[in-house]
């Protein structure tokens, strides 16, 4: 069949695999549905992000206040106490986001918050380097089931045209968190009363604001969004029938299978997709850990007010991903928007790894690669979310992609070593050099989708059947390029 005569596609592609088969939904109705969960979900993950990606990066702003000297950290201790954390998240995340459906989101992310917190609160008294790798282990492995579980509900909740932005929503608060930590950073660290030094106030007032979330999100959080008691009943009726629409890309009736499992370790992408997003989280956790040491060496600052120059860094970065993340939904396009961000961080990489460069234009690189930080997380996580399903799948393939891409929080503080503070030469190199890698999987990752659509196209001209239980294998299931 012609392309262009094709049935139109595109719409059941936006509607995220729906069918278009059934009771019809008002639009206006399911627009003020959409707000609403957007108002009482999103506020709760971003709050519950902002805090856990705090709690877990506000080691590089307690490192200014005399951290490393109070607890007798010598050589690259500190380094290892930054990486450790990661080695018990990454190994939770795909065990945390295949448990979410089995054990409840509401069950399993309020636990998780009352455990971080318990600890960032115990980050405040620890008195040596033994202790200080014992918590940020537990904290690891506490803290991983925030994040990947936040954005497999969001693929539980709505449809695949609207993942980007609800991910620009809830990474903004993470770019918030830079932001606010920094402020926060300033004022508490130069508390020293009870005893206590600034960072122990830093961790203590953090962990204290992130328990007060444990009663919120378990009153506040539905197990599936059509239950919420935030809901009327008229609505609720209309987002089950949405929900029911919408089977193609996340069936609540779905049960645990093994072979969901396999089918997804035998899926190229996911592969490819997990060694680009180590790439991309080079960027990520050098930035957020090293910034505030990053900008304090440039020359016309004194370390304190290094926190403050973070802030209008994540306010760029904020703002310039909630930008992308709309017009990735709007034109349902990935991959083409990752690769533009993954350059701009390319270029920021590069010009702070040239060692004649001016502080100004320093500075300026730290704001090109903020550009990219959360656009290239996110969209690449997003990508994966619209081309896998059903949910065990998906939940695999993410939770798979995000422990090999935050290795790079396990080994970025090895690589950006203290002794290279403050301009970190080789960790610039480094950078520079999976960027690269991070942009050429992703345009290899553009030729398989285009390849299986192409497929995918011809067997709708040949008349199979829409049948969303075949979950991503549904030829009427095209991929997101």
């Amino acid at each position: 069949m012609d392309e262009k005569n094709e049935p139109d596609l595109s719409s059941r592609d936006a509607d995220s695999g729906e069918r278009t088969e059934g009771e019809t939904i008002d639009l206006q109705a399911e627009r003020k549905i959409v707000r609403k969960m957007d108002l009482n979900l999103i506020s709760v993950f971003g709050m519950l992000y902002l805090f856990s990606f705090l709690d877990r990066s506000n080691i590089g702003n307690a490192n200014l206040t005399g951290f490393s000297k109070d607890l007798g950290l010598v050589g690259n201790q500190y380094g290892a106490a930054v990486s450790v954390v990661y080695a018990t998240y990454v190994l939770f995340e795909p065990f945390w986001n295949v448990m979410l459906k089995i054990l409840t989101p509401k069950l399993l992310m309020t636990g998780s918050c009352i455990a971080w917190s318990a600890l960032t609160i115990g980050t405040a008294f620890v008195t040596n380097f033994s202790q200080l790798i014992g918590v940020r282990v537990l904290l690891g492995a506490a803290e991983a089931a925030i994040i990947p579980c936040v954005f497999m509900y969001i693929t539980m909740a709505y449809n695949r045209d609207e993942y980007a932005v609800r991910h620009t929503y809830v990474f903004a608060f993470s770019a918030i968190s830079g932001a606010f930590g920094g402020l926060l950073a300033f004022g508490l660290t130069r508390v020293q009363t009870a005893g206590l030094h600034g960072w122990q106030w830093l961790y203590l007032v953090e962990g204290i604001i992130s328990i007060c979330l444990a009663p919120i999100t378990f009153i506040w959080l539905p197990n599936s969004v059509s239950e919420a008691r935030w809901l009327k009943q008229t609505e609720k009726d209309i987002l089950a029938k949405r929900l029911a629409r919408n089977r193609g890309a996340y069936d609540e009736k779905e049960r645990f299978s093994w072979s969901e499992l396999r089918r997804c370790l035998k899926d190229p992408k996911v592969y490819i997709q997990a060694v680009s997003h180590f790439g991309i989280d080079t960027t990520l956790y050098a930035l957020t850990t090293f910034m505030p040491r990053i900008i304090a060496g440039l020359g016309f600052t004194t370390t304190i007010n290094a926190q403050l120059l973070t802030v209008p860094v994540y306010a760029i970065a904020a703002i310039s991903y909630l930008i992308i993340g709309w017009l990735s939904d709007r034109t349902k396009l990935r991959s083409p928007f990752l690769i533009g961000v993954l350059c701009s961080c390319l270029i920021g990489y590069i010009i702070l790894a040239v060692p004649s460069t001016s502080v100004g234009a320093r500075y300026f690189a730290v704001f090109m690669v903020a550009i990219g930080i959360y656009a290239s997380t996110s969209l690449n996580l997003v990508w994966a979310s619209c081309n896998h399903a059903g949910y065990f799948k998906r939940a695999l393939a993410t939770g798979v992609i995000q422990l090999v891409g935050n290795s790079a929080g396990a080994a970025i503080g090895f690589i950006f070593k203290a002794q290279d503070a403050p301009r970190y030469l080789e960790g610039m190199h480094f950078a520079i050099g999976m960027t690269l890698m991070s942009i050429c999987l992703t345009a290899i990752n553009m030729l398989i989708v285009i390849r299986t659509n192409r497929q995918k196209r011809k067997l709708i001209a040949e008349g199979a059947p829409d049948d969303p239980s075949l979950a991503d294998r549904n030829p009427h299931f095209l991929l997101y390029l």
